[in-house]
C-alpha cells in the first residue's frame, strides 16, 4: 500500500514538473492577434494586466503577437539596472523567419543621440509618488526617437526616426509603479515571407551593456553608466549638484541619494553586459 501511495504522489510529482516546464517553453505556440485597441505609445494597458509571455531565466515579461500587416511586441521592465541599459544602449529585437538561433533582421530602440546628456536615461525618483522631475523626466523619453534597423533591404538607410514612413513604430515610457515599458510595431513586408503561419520564426530579445564611446573620456563614460556622477552626470547634473543630490545624480542611491535615494545601489560592472534569450513562434494566419 505504500508504495502504492509512493508510486502516486511521484507521478503526480513528475506531472507536475513537466507542466511547470510546458508553461514556461513557448517553442511550438502560435501567436494570438493583438488587442483591438492597440496602440503604439509605450503604455501598453491595453495588453491587459499581465504580459503573456514570461522568460523565468531573464525573470522578463513580454508579449508577441501578429496580425495580417505587423508584428507587434511589448515589454515591460521591472529591474533598475536593465531600465538603464535599454534607455542608454537600447533594446535590440531580432527576428529570422527559418526559425533559427540567428539574426537575419534587427531592431534597435532607443539609440541615444550623442548630442543628448546621459540625463535623458534616468528613472523616476519614487515608484506611485508624483514629482515634477519625473514629469521631466517622462518628457525628456519623448526626445529618444532614433531606431537602428539592420537587414531589411527595402529600408534605406541604417538610422531612422519614429517619425519614419515605413511604418515602423516604437515607444518607451515609465508608468506610475516604476517599470519600463516598451513597445513597438514592424510591418510583415519588410520580412519577405510567402507563408507567414507556414515555419516557426525565431525571436531574440536583447537588452544591450552600455559601453564607452570611441570620442569620450573613461570619466565620462563612468558617470553614463552610473558611476561617480550617475546616470544624470556629475555633480551638477540632472539630480546630482545642481538639484541637492550630491554626487549620486540619477543613478539613484549610489553615494548620496540623487533622485533614486530610497532605490537600491546599482552594480555598475553588471552595465556592460547584455541580456538576451531566443524564444520560437508560429505567426498567426488570421
Amino acid at each position: 500500500m505504500k508504495i502504492s501511495v509512493y508510486s502516486l504522489l511521484a507521478s503526480i510529482a513528475l506531472s507536475l514538473t513537466m507542466q511547470s516546464i510546458n508553461a514556461q517553453s513557448t517553442t511550438g505556440s502560435q501567436l494570438q492577434l493583438p488587442p483591438a485597441n492597440i496602440k503604439i505609445d509605450g503604455a501598453i494597458t491595453e495588453w491587459g494586466d499581465s504580459l503573456r509571455y514570461y522568460n523565468a531565466e531573464k525573470k522578463l515579461n513580454y508579449s508577441l503577437a501578429n496580425d495580417t500587416e505587423n508584428i507587434y511586441v511589448a515589454l515591460r521592465l521591472s529591474d533598475r539596472s536593465e531600465q538603464l541599459r535599454v534607455l542608454r544602449s537600447g533594446l535590440t529585437l531580432s527576428i529570422n523567419t527559418k526559425g533559427k538561433k540567428k539574426e537575419m533582421y534587427s531592431m534597435t530602440f532607443p539609440v541615444a543621440n550623442e548630442n543628448e546628456p546621459a540625463a535623458l536615461t534616468g528613472a523616476p525618483a519614487q515608484t506611485g509618488m508624483p514629482d515634477d522631475r519625473d514629469e521631466m523626466m517622462r518628457a525628456r523619453l519623448t526626445k529618444l526617437r532614433n531606431i537602428k534597423v539592420t537587414g531589411f533591404p527595402d529600408i534605406e538607410s541604417d538610422i531612422i526616426t519614429t517619425a519614419n514612413t515605413y511604418g515602423i513604430k516604437a515607444a518607451i515610457t515609465y508608468d506610475d509603479n516604476g517599470h519600463l515599458n516598451y513597445e513597438a510595431a514592424i510591418p510583415l513586408k519588410f520580412f519577405h515571407a510567402d507563408d507567414i503561419a507556414k515555419t516557426e520564426w525565431a525571436f531574440n530579445f536583447r537588452i544591450n551593456g552600455i559601453t564607452r564611446p570611441a570620442n569620450k573620456p573613461a570619466g565620462e563614460a563612468e558617470n553614463q553608466m552610473g558611476g561617480r556622477g550617475g546616470m544624470g552626470g556629475g555633480r551638477g547634473g540632472m539630480g546630482g549638484g545642481g538639484m541637492r543630490g550630491g554626487r549620486g545624480g540619477m543613478g539613484g542611491g549610489m553615494r548620496g541619494g540623487g533622485m533614486q535615494g530610497s532605490q537600491p545601489s546599482i552594480d555598475r560592472s553588471e552595465m556592460s553586459k547584455s541580456v538576451d534569450f531566443w524564444e520560437k513562434f508560429y505567426l498567426s494566419g488570421n
